[in-house]
């Protein structure tokens, strides 16, 4: 339980790992490169960056974007944020009807490089792309060699439980504690709004699918669970017990129902000791998939301290 009153510590599908590691001890120790499953047109109204960063924000590299071209914030997309304290690759869309691109080369550093640039007819928009790579590298490499080696098998053969990673739920799970007092009916901004409302059908999934990880029933990736809200008919999904409050704010707020997988197959999945202490790990996952979910099958892992 944390300070938020919200218990993350959601039960694994193999029980609680034997070993420690630590992860994101360097920027290159977590790479993730965005596949969009598309190639853009090459013309059109939106123009497309494919841009690489280190320890930077997704946000925050939109707004240099929107400042740069002179658009508002609206009219720069992506299709998911990637993680800070990482080195990634990731695809943004700029609104530029009947104007040249701007000088794209002047936002070039040390933290940012420009890898293409074209254009597209429509803007990138969340959701959009079709997978991650990822590339993680888990240092500090200490138990049982043989339990990660089974656990690592067993995951590549039958997938991991499909929760939304911690970060949805922002530091110590205040979003939830907001979102609590959004469905109480306190106003908020519409940023804010979504963001509190994403967190909290997030956490409802994440409790649906705890319970069927304890029963042994998640193990189907053609199955999935409902993301709370109305469905076309107009009648919610079966409200979870103890929610009945946030149930009826989604539906006052008219959020729409939708579907999430319960099991994740990672694509490509390959790892290797480079040494005693160090093993890397690379693999594909479809949208919407967390690395850390995997992550925590396998090992007790701390987040190295960025300065």
């Amino acid at each position: 339980m944390n300070d938020s009153g919200f218990s993350l510590c959601f039960p694994r599908a193999r029980g609680e790992p034997l070993c420690r590691g630590v992860i994101k001890a360097e920027a290159g120790d977590f790479q993730v490169m965005e596949q969009l499953g598309f190639e853009p047109a090459g013309n059109g109204e939106h123009a497309y960056l494919k841009i690489r960063k280190i320890n930077a924000n997704t946000g925050w590299v939109a707004s240099q974007l929107a400042g740069l071209a002179e658009v508002r914030p609206f009219d720069v997309g992506y299709a998911g944020r990637k993680d800070r304290q990482a080195i990634t690759e990731q695809w943004f869309s700029c609104y530029l009807p009947g104007r040249m691109d701007p000088d794209w080369r002047t936002l070039a550093s040390d933290d940012i490089e420009i890898v293409a640039v074209t254009r597209h007819r429509r803007k990138l928009r969340k959701g959009a792309h079709r997978r991650n790579l990822f590339q993680v590298r888990i240092r500090e490499f200490d138990g049982d060699r043989a339990d990660m080696e089974a656990r690592l098998e067993c995951i590549r053969d039958n997938g991991f439980p499909n929760y939304f990673g911690e970060q949805r739920f922002g530091r110590g799970g205040r979003n939830l504690h907001y979102a609590g007092q959004l469905f109480a009916g306190e106003r908020v901004s519409r940023a804010k709004r979504d963001i509190y409302v994403s967190a909290a059908r997030a956490y409802l999934f994440n409790r649906v699918l705890s319970d069927r990880v304890v029963n042994g029933y998640w193990q189907s990736p053609d199955e999935k669970a409902a993301l709370y809200g109305i469905t076309k008919k107009g009648s919610p999904d079966p409200e979870p017990a103890g929610y009945e409050a946030w149930c009826e704010g989604l539906k006052r707020l008219g959020i729409k129902a939708s579907q999430r997988p319960i099991c994740i197959l990672p694509e490509d999945f390959d790892w290797k000791f480079e040494d005693n202490k160090t093993l890397l790990l690379s693999f594909g996952l479809t949208k919407g998939a967390y690395a850390t979910s995997l992550l925590r099958e396998l090992v007790h892992y701390e987040e190295a301290v960025s300065e």
